[in-house]
């Protein structure tokens, strides 16, 4: 301890203290650039661990050279490559860099590799072109190739802040062609109304029992359904099924009195919507198998669902943009004008 001691005191020195040659290869004349400062550190650090406390504290260092033979630290400020006087070249420094991780570690557009379906499917549409409602679904049956039936959905960009309560959209719609899908349908109830709910089609009935499995993990539904009696104890699932989407709501049609109607509508199909944080309704409205005018009856009556629960709160411009795809498709960007004229004349 004390030799280190002794050591630490004579490197903080002046430079007349431990001679004029301990001075010059600890302390080097000449000034570096800013860029090599890091490396002025390593230099200086060198001869100090080799340092050693004579008795009398001062500072000597081992093989030192002698005072004609030393050699001067060089700079060169063009590369930032220099001589550090012990043997060795230190190398530029450049900044550590972080991998990049997410969005921005993948390549350029003008680097990726397109496949060959992208680049048949670029053909046939036009990127920046507004459609009328049937050229877009033509189109989008067309470019629909995959190897199984997808799906047919509109995305609306609404100017609505949901974060207010007179700005949130959340209804439902009857598609008058159906889904094009199966849903299974689970009811909670209690007394006569459980025969009912079997009656009606409903997949899976119960009451405290149905409470208990959904509490235990089970989730094998599309829509739960209960009636306004049961909505106390429903309460208590808030948590399981509130961020899955399928807790029970007046809004949605699935809080409902008449359990056989609330059946029969999701079964023909009657879809949920709402929009989300960034203001967009994302709505699927039938298989992209299904004939043109079907495709056209089911998206024009999520279109004036859309018109006709209209938020309170809603200023300006309703509508801001509109778009269908298929599952697996390119959005194809639609007409606001041609939409809603297009709209008013079929329900003319």
């Amino acid at each position: 301890m004390a030799t280190a001691a002794a050591c630490a005191s004579s490197l903080l020195a002046p430079p007349s203290a431990a001679g004029p040659s301990a001075s010059s290869a600890l302390f080097p004349t000449s000034v570096p650039s800013l860029r090599a400062y890091p490396r002025l550190l390593l230099a200086f650090r060198r001869p100090a661990a080799a340092a050693v406390a004579d008795p009398q504290g001062a500072a000597v260092l081992d093989d030192e050279p002698a005072e004609d033979d030393e050699a001067p630290v060089q700079f060169d400020d063009v590369n930032d490559d220099y001589e550090d006087g012990y043997g060795g070249r230190g190398p530029a420094f450049t900044a550590p860099t972080r991998p990049r991780t997410g969005k921005a570690a993948l390549p350029l557009k003008r680097d990726r590799t397109r496949s060959k379906r992208y680049l048949e499917i670029q053909k046939l549409r036009e990127s920046k072109k507004e459609y009328d409602v049937p050229a877009a679904l033509s189109l989008m049956k067309q470019v629909a190739n995959t190897r199984f039936v997808e799906s047919a959905e509109a995305h609306f960009r609404m100017n609505l802040d949901p974060k207010y309560n007179d700005q949130q959209l959340r209804a439902t719609v009857n598609l008058p062609k159906g889904t094009g899908q199966t849903v299974k349908i689970a009811v909670l109830t209690q007394g006569e109304k459980i025969d009912e709910a079997r009656a009606a089609g409903a997949d899976i009935v119960g009451s405290d029992d149905l409470i208990e499995q959904i509490k235990g993990g089970f989730m094998e539904f599309d829509k739960l359904i209960a009636s306004p009696d049961m909505m106390p104890k429903v309460a208590s699932l808030g948590k399981i099924l509130g961020p899955r989407g399928l807790m029970p709501n007046p809004k949605a049609g699935t809080v409902s009195p008449n359990i056989t109607q609330a059946i029969d509508e999701f079964k023909k199909g009657k879809v949920e919507f709402r929009v989300d944080k960034t203001g967009i309704a994302h709505i699927p409205f039938g298989k992209v198998n299904f004939p043109e005018e079907d495709l056209i009856a089911n998206f024009m009556a999520v279109v004036r669902s859309i018109e006709r629960n209209k938020p309170s709160g809603a200023k300006g411009i309703y509508w801001k943009t509109a778009y269908v795809c298929s599952s697996m498709g390119p959005s194809i960007k639609l007409n606001i004008k041609e939409m809603l004229d297009y709209g008013a004349d079929s329900s003319n």
